[in-house]
């Protein structure tokens, strides 16, 4: 591959199966069988331990030169930022890092949603995280 874009699951802050049943009612999937496939770590020992294997995998499929942008967010209320814990990851993977992008927002995606104040829970930031191989 070229190119790769992609978010995993932040730890155990969202249910990406309850999250996404509408869409997959309309795409005709089944979200609980989804649901059941997605690694969703509690703690961030866990949750790098996944990710260590998720970017041993990329770079096995990532073609020499190719990119991965790895986009993650800050939970525990802002305390722990991922991108901080996914770039020696990746690092260790044997991937270069050109750096983070970070998308600051002054209102939380899903707050109206859940009825949470802006800025208060929920991820704030996107960060993404620039590899190459």
């Amino acid at each position: 591959m070229s190119l790769t874009v992609t978010s995993p699951p932040f730890l155990d802050v969202v249910d990406y199966a309850g999250d996404n049943w509408l869409r997959c009612w309309f795409t005709g999937l089944d979200a609980e069988a989804i649901g059941r496939g997605i690694s969703t770590p509690r703690t961030v020992e866990a949750w790098s331990e996944t990710m260590a294997a998720v970017f041993a995998e990329l770079h096995r499929l990532t073609r020499r030169g190719g990119f991965v942008a790895f986009e993650v967010g800050e939970v525990r209320r802002g305390k722990l930022r991922l991108d901080e814990v996914v770039l020696p990851l990746g690092l260790r993977a044997g991937f270069k890092a050109h750096g983070v992008l970070v998308n600051s927002q002054t209102f939380t995606k899903t707050a109206h949603i859940w009825g949470v104040g802006n800025n208060d829970k929920g991820t704030n930031s996107n960060r993404v995280v620039l590899f190459q191989r």
